[in-house]
Formats: C-alpha cells, sequence, structure tokens
C-alpha cells in the first residue's frame, strides 16, 4: 500500500508539474481544477510521500482531508452528472483531475487506519448531537432561501432542480434521522455509509473553502459573489449553514459506524461462544 501511494504521488506530482509549467487546458468552472495553486499542489505530492518514510496516522489523516478539500468542485462535477438540466457545467477533464486527487486521499485513508488503534465507539450523544446539527443547517439553508425568494435561483425550473431539491431534503433530514434512529441498523450499511460520507465531507469541504474565500473577500473590501445577484447577507448565513450540515452529517455518519461496527462485533462474539 506504501508502494501504490508513492507511486500515485510521483504520477499526479508529475501531472501538476506539467500543469504549473503553462501546460494546464482551460477549465469549464472558475479558476483552476483544485482549489490550491498548481506548485502547492505539488507540494502537497512531495509531502505525501515523504509521509510514507514513517507512518503517523494523524498526519495521513490530515494530508486526506486536505487532498478532498483541494478537490471540493468534484461536488459540482457529481451534480452536473447526474443531473444535467440544472446547467451546471461539466468538465470531464476537471473531474478526472479532481478523482485522481480523492483517489490519493483514498489510499491515505486505507493506511491510516491499518496503522491506528480501533477506535472505540463514541457515546450515543455525539452521533446524535452531529444529526441534529446537520437538520439545523439544512433548515436554515432552506429558510435563507425563503427570505430571498425561492424564485431567486441559479437554476431554471426543470425535472432535474425537482430531483434536486427532493435529494436536498432528503439529505437533510430523513438521512440524519436513519444514522441515529434504530429504524437505520435494518439497511444494508452501505446505503448509509456512501451517502453520509461522500455528501458529508464532499458538503463540508466544498462550502468550508467557499466560506474561507468569502472571509477573504470581506477582509480586503471585496464584495461577495456579487454575480448571483444575492444579498451578501444571503451568503453569510446559507454556506455556514452548509458547513454546519456537512459537518454534523460527517460526525453522525461515523458515530453510525462504529455503532454497527460495534454490533457486528458483539454476534461474532456471541457466535463463537456458542460455537
Amino acid at each position: 500500500m506504501k508502494r501504490a501511494v508513492v507511486g500515485w504521488a510521483v504520477a499526479y506530482g508529475g501531472v501538476r508539474i506539467w500543469f504549473a509549467t503553462g501546460h494546464a487546458p482551460t477549465w469549464k468552472l472558475p479558476g483552476d481544477d483544485l482549489l490550491v495553486p498548481n506548485w502547492v499542489s505539488v507540494a502537497g505530492c512531495l509531502l505525501t510521500a515523504l509521509a510514507m518514510l514513517k507512518i503517523r496516522p494523524r498526519l495521513l489523516w490530515a494530508l486526506a482531508a486536505a487532498w478532498i478539500a483541494s478537490a471540493a468542485f468534484l461536488l459540482l462535477d457529481l451534480v452536473a452528472a447526474v443531473l444535467p438540466g440544472l446547467g451546471i457545467p461539466f468538465d470531464a477533464r476537471g473531474m478526472l483531475s479532481r478523482l485522481a486527487a480523492v483517489a490519493g486521499a483514498v489510499l491515505l485513508v486505507l493506511i491510516a487506519r491499518q496503522h491506528q488503534p480501533t477506535p472505540k465507539p463514541w457515546s450515543a450523544w455525539v452521533p446524535t448531537a452531529g444529526a441534529s446539527l446537520a437538520v439545523a443547517g439544512c433548515l436554515i439553508r432552506i429558510g435563507a432561501q425563503a427570505v430571498v425568494g425561492f424564485g431567486h435561483t441559479p437554476y431554471g425550473s426543470s425535472l432535474s432542480l425537482i430531483l434536486f431539491e427532493g435529494g436536498f431534503l432528503l439529505v437533510g433530514t430523513l438521512l440524519p434521522f436513519l444514522l441515529v434512529h434504530p429504524l437505520g441498523r435494518y439497511f444494508p450499511r452501505w446505503i448509509l455509509l456512501l451517502p453520509g460520507y461522500a455528501l458529508g465531507i464532499g458538503i463540508t469541504a466544498y462550502f468550508g473553502v467557499g466560506l474561507i474565500q468569502m472571509i477573504t473577500s470581506a477582509v480586503q473590501g471585496e464584495p461577495v459573489y456579487a454575480d448571483i445577484g444575492l444579498p451578501d447577507s444571503f451568503f453569510w448565513v446559507a454556506v455556514p449553514a452548509y458547513v454546519a450540515w456537512g459537518a454534523g452529517l460527517t460526525i453522525a455518519t461515523r458515530g453510525y459506524q462504529l455503532g454497527r461496527q460495534k454490533t457486528i462485533d458483539s454476534e461474532c462474539d456471541l457466535h463463537a461462544t456458542h460455537s
């Protein structure tokens, strides 16, 4: 697995150097394919390779989080691919590059999990608090939209928009509920873990970076997302709400995973005892 990470760092680092030396294609989404400058991503590849010399799980988790955050536009890629009617630009090359960054993050997570002690299940209130935070973030986001008007969206009316809004509500209400309610134990784990982690981490990374950009713009005295046509106050409510939503969903998913693992281990021990 270490060789796989080093191989990824060398290969992807080569791509980043190629981009950094003026050979990057024109991306359809604003900015570059990643949310960090090309030379920063080159340094990230070097640091990732050096991290294999002595495994420190916390460092690997931090590097994995950094790569996921840098590829935060992948959330838009997935929405654009699944719901093309929304009109979000789809850039296959940009998506491929961001998927490559996430692939490196996945390798780091796998190694980190191999070298860290078995985590203990959390107290029940922790995932419950995470689920509550996710629902609160979703409702605050809807409330912010209600204030400015539901007609003020960057997307036109279409079947894709209806499906998007339906999924929006399910991820903000039903999914957090199932992650902490006993009813969720009757589902195969991947049905809740996959969307829980993917959307939780994706929302947190994408809007977390957006929040940092907003703060930077405010410090520099520049307008916030002036080209969208909504007041700055909307974004100062909606974007932090998204961050809370994503973070809460990630916490609830992790608590669900640890709780299910404890149940599986207990059942295995009971079966071994009777055998």
